[in-house]
C-alpha cells in the first residue's frame, strides 16, 4: 500500500508539472521534452491467461523518430535470455517478436512482462503486459462411490474408497470436513491414479447434522479435481443388551430336492440355491428325533444355531419353526444380494410362508429395537409374549430397503419373547438375514 501511495503521489506531481509546463517549450537550459516511443501490440488478441507448459507470444510495432537501438523483455526484474534485439542502423520503426513457455511452477501467479525499448540517443521507454497462469485442460477426476451411505448412526463408521484419475502426475490429495482439514497425502509424484481409503466415525458434535467432506486432488501442474460427500448423522440408541442375533451361519445339511425347483422362482446367478423345508422346522439347539415319541430324549442338533448369539450364551431354549412348505434355508455359493450372504431364509412370493423363533430371553428389557436385512418381497414382523397365543405387529417391511429397523415398547413384562417373520403377499421372492434384537435405553 505504501508503494501504491508513492506512485499515486508521483503521478499527481507529474500531472501538476505537465499542466504548468507546455510540452513545446524548453523547461530549462538545453532541456527539451522527449517524444514517446510508441508500442503497438499486433496480436489479434492480447494474451491474458495461459496454462502451464503452454506458449505465449507478443508481437509489437515499435516507432520512434529518433531511431531505435535495442529492445528487450524482462520478468521479475531480470532480462529474459534470448529476448534482446539490437539495431545498428537506428531504424525509426521495427517489429519485435517475443515468445515464452509458461512453467508449471508458475501456476496461480500473474506474470508481468516488461518490454523496454532503448533509443539511439539513450532514451528508454517501457510497456508492461500481465499474464495470469491458470490450470491447463486435462482429464482429471475424483471418483466417488455410487452407494456411499447418505445417513449413518453416530456409533457407526463409514469406509469407502475414493479414486483419483489424472492425465498428469499427481502431487497431493486433501480431505476437508467442512472448512477444517481432515486428512492429507503428499508426495504422490510418479502416480497418475490413486486410491484413497476414506474412513469416518462421527464425533458427538456431528450428531443430528449433515456432515460435508470435500476431497481435493492436485497434480504437479496445479490442476485441481474435487469431489464431495454428505452424510447425515442420526443419534444411535444406547444399547443395554444384545438379546438375540442370528445370521443363519449353519453347517447343517441343505439338500437339493425336486420338492420345489427354485430356479423357476427366478433365483439364479452362478449359485446353488437349495430347498429343504424340514431343516428350518428342526432348526434348534436340540430336537426330538422321533416326533411320535414326545417323551423321547432330545438330542443335540449338530450345526444348528452356529450363527446365533444370545445375551447369556444359553441357546438351549431357542426353537425355530416354519410353515414347512413355503419357506426354507437357502444359500448361494456367491451371493449378489446386498447384506444377505451365505445361508439365509428364503420365502416363496405371495405364499404367506413364515418363520418363527421362540424362547428369546428378555432379561428384564421392555424397550426394544429389532433389525434385519432383507432383499425383495414384503415381510410382516410380529412378536408374542405368550408363546404364540397372541401376536402384535412390529412392522411391514418392503424389500426396497436393504436394512429394516423397528423400535417398540412391551406393554407388559415377560420372561421370553417370540418373533415371527411372515411373507406378506409380496410380488417377489423374499430373503432375510442378520436378525438382531437389542434393548435400548
Amino acid at each position: 500500500m505504501k508503494k501504491l501511495h508513492l506512485i499515486f503521489t508521483a503521478l499527481l506531481a507529474s500531472l501538476a508539472f505537465a499542466a504548468c509546463t507546455p510540452v513545446d517549450e524548453p523547461t530549462g537550459e538545453n532541456e527539451i521534452p522527449h517524444e514517446r516511443i510508441i508500442f503497438t501490440l499486433l496480436n489479434s488478441e492480447e494474451p491474458l491467461v495461459a496454462a502451464p507448459d503452454s506458449d505465449v507470444s507478443y508481437k509489437f510495432k515499435v516507432v520512434y523518430s529518433g531511431g531505435l537501438a535495442a529492445i528487450h523483455t524482462s520478468l521479475n526484474g531480470e532480462v529474459i535470455e534470448g529476448s534482446e534485439k539490437s539495431y545498428s542502423d537506428a531504424p525509426t520503426e521495427v517489429e519485435y517478436d517475443f515468445s515464452y513457455t509458461v512453467k508449471g511452477s508458475q501456476f496461480g501467479e500473474t506474470l508481468d512482462f516488461i518490454f523496454t525499448a532503448t533509443a539511439a540517443d539513450g532514451y528508454t521507454q517501457s510497456v508492461d503486459y500481465a499474464l495470469y497462469v491458470t490450470a491447463n485442460a486435462v482429464e482429471f477426476t475424483v471418483i466417488m462411490p455410487e452407494k456411499a451411505p447418505a445417513e449413518i448412526y453416530s456409533d457407526a463408521t463409514v469406509k469407502f474408497n475414493v479414486k483419483v484419475e489424472c492425465g498428469n502426475f499427481l502431487k497431493s490429495f486433501e480431505v476437508f470436513k467442512g472448512e477444517a482439514a481432515y486428512d492429507s497425502v503428499d508426495n504422490l509424484t510418479e502416480l497418475k491414479t490413486y486410491t484413497y481409503a476414506f474412513t469416518y466415525t462421527p464425533n458427538a458434535e456431528d450428531v443430528g447434522k449433515d456432515v460435508v467432506f470435500h476431497f481435493v486432488a492436485t497434480d504437479i501442474k496445479g490442476n485441481i479435481a474435487e469431489g464431495y460427500y454428505t452424510v447425515h448423522i442420526v443419534k444411535a440408541d444406547a444399547v443395554g443388551k444384545m438379546l438375540y442375533s442370528e445370521i443363519f451361519n449353519t453347517s447343517m445339511s441343505i439338500s437339493t430336492t425336486t420338492a420345489f425347483d427354485t430356479t423357476e422362482g427366478g433365483i439364479s446367478g452362478g449359485a446353488a440355491t437349495q430347498f429343504d423345508a424340514s431343516n428350518i422346522v428342526k432348526y434348534s439347539s436340540f430336537y426330538l428325533p422321533n416326533p411320535e415319541d414326545p417323551e423321547g430324549e432330545m438330542i443335540p442338533n449338530a450345526g444348528a444355531l452356529e450363527g446365533c448369539e444370545v445375551y447369556d450364551g444359553d441357546k438351549s431354549g431357542l426353537v425355530y419353526t416354519s410353515d414347512g412348505v413355503d419357506v426354507c434355508l437357502s444359500k448361494y455359493a456367491a451371493s449378489s444380494v446386498p447384506n444377505v450372504s451365505g445361508t439365509y431364509v428364503w420365502y416363496r412370493k405371495a405364499k404367506k410362508g413364515w418363520v418363527r423363533v421362540d424362547g428369546i430371553k428378555l432379561h428384564g428389557a421392555t424397550s426394544l429395537k429389532l433389525t434385519h436385512s432383507q432383499a425383495g418381497g414384503s415381510l410382516k414382523v410380529e412378536y408374542s409374549l405368550d408363546n404364540g397365543s397372541t401376536w402384535t405387529e412390529v412392522e411391514s417391511a418392503n424389500g426396497a430397503a436393504e436394512v429394516h429397523e423397528a423400535k417398540f415398547d412391551l406393554t407388559q413384562s415377560a420372561e421370553t419373547i417370540s418373533l415371527r417373520f411372515s411373507e406378506n403377499d409380496g410380488t417377489a421372492h423374499c430373503r432375510i438375514d442378520n436378525i438382531k434384537l437389542v434393548e435400548v435405553l
